[in-house]
């Protein structure tokens, strides 16, 4: 029953994929040929200004030269924001890869995984609080996983254990619903091109879009906006990303021994995402030996920057309780994801 359900899964993620990418390609066309080639002029977005003047670090990996910004006082406590690692953007948090391979072999979730641990113990850190919102998540999450180690606490925001995210994707019709850019970005140039073009509408949309977008407007400027486009405007800034959501239905299982994530978690969670539905929050937990979920309501997927006062205060607590409940009896999965 495992080959023929894994075959049926590749068969429905084949299909939709085709499905979605036909659709973006016929409305490019369609744009083509009512709006002209301006609609595809791609732009090079200058830096804002909420971009500078942070401490800039740079950290050799075995591969890879990383980017990082250090804030706070040296002998404080660790809390590595990964909210915007391999691809993935927040200039509040500012980390990311500084080279950028090209190929989708270079974004296997394993290589990303080990550039964690690389920059962990090359830094020397300890007792580190990982924090993680999407596609870093999805990553941070394995971390845990494979390295508990080096994680000492980890906060999770609008992202479901991998584990979870595969249980609701099963369930699920609203999360299957809920999936479809991520077939859409099974496919190469395509996704690309929707992504860049009509002054990157599209990306805009995500943050200021009626369904998908943060709820509390005022809490995301122009300036910030003019941020992202920035980063993605650069070369390889749309290609990264999508590189990797290529390699996510191929990442590799996780060892039966270590699906459960033994350092303490919280996690976050916008109860109005349009990406993801809540129940894969709700089945995390069982994945975790020792943790929570807490749903702010009224937030979307942008959690952090729909309610970033409450986030920061969960957070905050979080790192000083010791106080958690431990789930026992815990059952043991093999990942398809």
């Amino acid at each position: 029953m495992g080959v023929f359900r894994d075959l049926l899964t590749v068969v429905y993620v084949t299909w939709r994929q085709y499905l979605y990418t036909s659709g973006a390609l016929l409305t490019l066309t369609w744009k083509w040929m009512t709006k002209g080639k301006d609609y595809f002029v791609e732009y090079v977005y200058p830096e804002p200004e909420c971009l500078k003047n942070w401490n800039h670090k740079y950290v050799q990996l075995k591969d890879i030269r990383m980017h990082y910004v250090e804030e706070g006082p040296v002998d404080g406590e660790v809390l590595l924001m990964s909210f915007g690692i391999h691809g993935d953007f927040s200039w509040s948090i500012l980390n990311e890869r500084i080279d950028r391979p090209s190929g989708i072999s270079n974004y296997n979730m394993s290589l990303l995984i080990d550039d964690i641990r690389q920059f962990i113990e090359t830094l020397g850190l300890k007792k580190v609080t990982l924090a993680a919102h999407d596609w870093g998540a999805m990553i941070c999450w394995r971390v845990a996983m494979l390295h508990e180690n080096l994680i000492d606490r980890l906060i999770i925001c609008n992202v479901p254990h991998p584990i979870a995210f595969y249980e609701a994707y099963k369930i699920s019709k609203e999360q299957r619903e809920k999936s479809w850019y991520i077939y859409l970005f099974q496919s190469q140039y395509i996704p690309e091109i929707a992504m860049r073009s009509n002054k990157m509408r599209m990306l805009e949309a995500m943050f200021r879009g009626k369904k998908a977008g943060i709820r509390n407007s005022q809490n995301f400027t122009d300036e910030d906006m003019l941020a992202w486009k920035h980063v993605f405007s650069q070369p390889g800034g749309t290609t990264g990303p999508l590189n990797y959501y290529r390699d996510l239905f191929n990442a590799p299982s996780i060892p039966r021994k270590l699906v459960v994530v033994q350092p303490k978690v919280l996690i976050l969670w916008g109860d109005e995402d349009e990406f993801l539905d809540k129940r894969g929050a709700e089945l995390s937990v069982k994945f975790c030996r020792n943790g929570r979920v807490q749903m702010i309501r009224g937030a979307s997927h942008w959690v952090q920057q729909d309610q970033p006062e409450l986030v920061n205060a969960y957070m905050e607590q979080f790192m000083k309780e010791d106080n958690y409940r431990v789930v026992e009896n815990l059952n043991e999965f093999k990942s398809h994801l």
